[in-house]
């Protein structure tokens, strides 16, 4: 039968279309071949699809694509089988919308025992589904559970998936093995469910239990059931239905304001600081601790209905007042400093933090802390008696120091110092003295006695010991000896650098004036600049290359968790291109600033590696021979040579128009040699002098000549460019 007319039957035609065109759910008649031979009118109401578009199509078309092959996989089985499969999946509506789903598949047997067609009875659970959703996310929110079981607790009919969160099993887990539950409660509350509990729920009783779990070591949990017994028409326990609990944020909060109160007794009783309460109405003492007793002098035995008012001085009442208003106005915690009325041994000061007690939302009193702060008031007092000259001391200071760090020369430091010690401590017989014998004179650094009219302090060495000597008419105070103190510091600081850096510049500049740079100099410099481009490597590959791939790995991953339209999706991918291209550019630049392994690898080896890794950008070729080296080169000749053969392939790159550079590396008596060879246009050397510095050439003449060696250049228009460079294996001079 390849129709629909193979589906008569009989007089009963009538009676099987009327059942079909007026059922709820969708019949769907599926071929061997997956293609749909008869629907139901209904699938419009359930899909939007009219009979005529659904009927000839594929079966499968309007499953949403990740059910479809298992629902594919159920037809095959139901027609293996020759039994019922029932199913659930989504289908999309013509107008777009997701729709949940549930068949019943059913084989159609011929005579023969075949099959060749399926009927499908196809229900919309939309709705259901939807509510299920929706319970299951109201669960997961307030942590419970919703579950039916039999009265023995033998199996149960239904646990709701919020059950994996609250206990840590797996549903299934719980459902196939009810038992597994129970190990996860504590002992002594299991026993209390299995013995009380349950003789209650037996009886038909509505039980209430809170429990403990104990799967999660070290951090107690606790649930609560609620549980109530379903009855049967005879008053027997037919089954039980009940919810479970998560209350751990509650008992927590319980167990914490139970502390809390106690740590409040402890503290109020045992503060060091003065505690008292007082009451609204009236403004009288409702409680105080012993400190409170110690700090005001008031017995607690006399304080019933005395006024917290008349422990205050006079002339303070106003601010307390005031202060006391703010708190009852705005129920916030407001401090006040006060003098206490009881100075019969003296003036007290007290600091008053009053605090609003709140009940209910409403306040219900005020709670007092009172500190005793006389001796930091009256200390408050003296600072304040000295801030002038102390503020003018620091002002001197500052400037002093911000003067000094603009100073150049020894002689400009000197009279800088002479004017501000001539300023700051008023006199005028100020100078430097240059001096070998020590003994005479007093430093204030050394802790001897100062002489009332003359005062001198050693500032540096010149190479003799050099002092400032300050000409007194009066013993000086404690805040100017410090100032002056503080001052030599500074200049004593600058003293000895400025002193030897001058000298230093001056060796230097003879050195310079000379016809050659020494080789030390060479070998300083060549290394600091290797420091700062191992400095800068370091920088770039632990900070900027770092922070690039972790913003490659967050949009790589936004774009394999997230779809986009077609253009957003193509920008998306060129700026991660982009991305990749500037790691790998940092990741070279880190190379050439400092090569890995350069010298773990030994000179020949990395050579090797760099020559690999230019031929892959370089429009030439490049051979390279190297014998076996005698022994271990040193660190000074390793990076030489390696920042030598960088230098001549960049000038290979950039003007030699070379096809191929050939270089060598071979031992020849005591001595390395090593050879650079080009076939490129070659260049006029005598023409080169402006050029020299631009191509690099003077750097390589210095790097060699760091080494204790000698270059060759040889060069001439269309005959290439050609270097030799000897250098002793070992130097004399480190």
């Amino acid at each position: 039968m390849t129709d629909n007319q193979s589906f008569k039957v009989g007089g009963r035609e009538e009676m099987y279309r009327i059942v079909a065109e007026h059922t709820s759910d969708t019949i769907v008649v599926v071929d061997s071949e997956e293609v749909v031979r008869y629907v139901s009118p209904s699938i419009r109401s359930q899909s939007g699809y009219s009979v005529e578009e659904y009927e000839g199509m594929d079966a499968f078309a309007i499953i949403v694509q990740e059910d479809r092959e298992r629902v594919r996989q159920s037809l095959i089985q139901a027609v293996q089988t020759q039994t019922p499969v029932d199913i659930g999946y989504q289908v999309q509506h013509a107008d777009g919308r997701i729709l949940d789903a549930e068949t019943k598949v059913m084989p159609v047997l011929h005579g023969d025992g075949t099959v060749n067609y399926v009927v499908a009875v196809v229900r919309d659970v939309t709705a259901r589904k939807q509510a299920e959703r929706l319970l299951e996310n109201i669960l997961d929110n307030v942590n419970a559970a919703v579950w039916s079981t039999d009265k023995d607790f033998s199996h149960y009919n239904f646990f709701s998936e919020s059950v994996e969160k609250i206990s840590g099993l797996p549903r299934e887990e719980i459902v196939r093995s009810p038992i597994r539950l129970h190990d996860h409660i504590h002992p002594d509350d299991n026993a209390l469910l299995m013995g009380e509990v349950k003789e209650k729920l037996d009886r038909g009783l509505t039980v209430r239990q809170e429990f403990r779990w104990i799967h999660h070591p070290g951090e107690p949990r606790w649930g609560q059931l609620i549980i109530h017994p379903h009855l049967d028409n005879e008053g027997a326990v037919e089954r039980l239905d009940g919810i479970m609990l998560d209350i751990t944020d509650k008992k927590r909060a319980e167990i914490a304001l139970e502390e809390s109160e106690q740590r409040y007794k402890s503290l109020f009783e045992h503060n060091l600081d003065g505690v008292f309460s007082i009451v609204l109405e009236g403004l009288y003492f409702a409680h105080a601790n012993n400190a409170f007793e110690q700090i005001t002098g008031i017995r607690r035995e006399t304080m019933t209905n005395q006024c917290f008012i008349g422990m205050i001085f006079d002339e303070d009442h106003g601010s307390v007042y005031e202060t006391l208003f703010e708190v009852m106005k705005e129920g916030a915690p407001r401090g006040v400093e006060c003098r206490l009325a009881d100075m019969t041994g003296g003036e007290r000061i007290v600091s008053i933090t009053f605090v609003p007690i709140i009940l209910s939302g409403q306040l219900n009193g005020i709670h007092g802390i009172i500190k005793d702060i006389t001796k930091r008031k009256q200390g408050e007092r003296e600072l304040i008696r000295s801030e002038e000259r102390s503020n003018f001391l620091q002002s001197s200071l500052n400037r002093l120091s911000e003067d000094l760090a603009g100073v150049m020369k020894v002689s400009e430091l000197e009279d800088r110092l002479i004017d501000e010690v001539r300023a700051v401590l008023r006199v005028s017989d100020v100078s430097i003295v240059e001096a070998e014998d020590r003994t005479s004179f007093v430093s204030e650094s050394s802790g001897g006695e100062l002489d009332a009219h003359t005062l001198r302090v050693r500032i540096g060495e010149k190479p003799q010991p050099v002092w400032l000597a300050i000409g007194l008419d009066r013993p000086l105070p404690e805040p100017e000896k410090k100032w002056l103190d503080t001052a030599v510091r500074y200049v004593t600081i600058l003293y000895d650098n400025l002193y030897r850096t001058e000298d230093l510049m001056k060796r230097m500049e003879e050195m310079m004036t000379g016809s050659e740079t020494p080789r030390w100099m060479l070998r300083l410099l060549f290394k600091l600049s290797e420091k700062e481009r191992a400095s800068l490597s370091s920088d770039l590959h632990d900070s900027v290359l770092q922070d690039l791939i972790i913003w490659y790995r967050k949009l790589e991953s936004l774009r394999s968790s997230k779809s986009f339209d077609a253009g957003t999706g193509s920008e998306l991918a060129e700026i991660e291109e982009g991305l990749l291209d500037a790691i790998h550019q940092i990741r070279i630049t880190c190379n050439e600033l400092r090569p890995p392994f350069l010298l773990k690898m030994g000179l020949v080896e990395s050579l090797k590696s760099l020559f690999a890794y230019s031929r892959m950008f370089a429009n030439y070729e490049i051979e390279f021979q190297a014998d076996e080296m005698a022994g271990p080169l040193d660190e000074d000749q390793i990076l030489g040579v390696y920042r030598i053969v960088q230098e001549l392939l960049n000038n290979a790159t950039k003007h030699s128009r070379a096809l191929k550079v050939t270089m060598s590396l071979a031992n020849e008596g005591g001595d390395i040699a090593f050879r650079y060879s080009d076939d490129g246009v070659g260049v006029r050397l005598s023409q080169l002098e402006g050029s020299f510095q631009h191509m690099g050439i003077a750097g390589i003449e210095k790097r060699v000549q760091s080494l204790e060696g000698k270059v060759d250049f040889r060069s001439a228009p269309g005959k290439g460019f050609h270097v030799t460079i000897r250098f002793p294996k070992h130097t004399t001079e480190r």
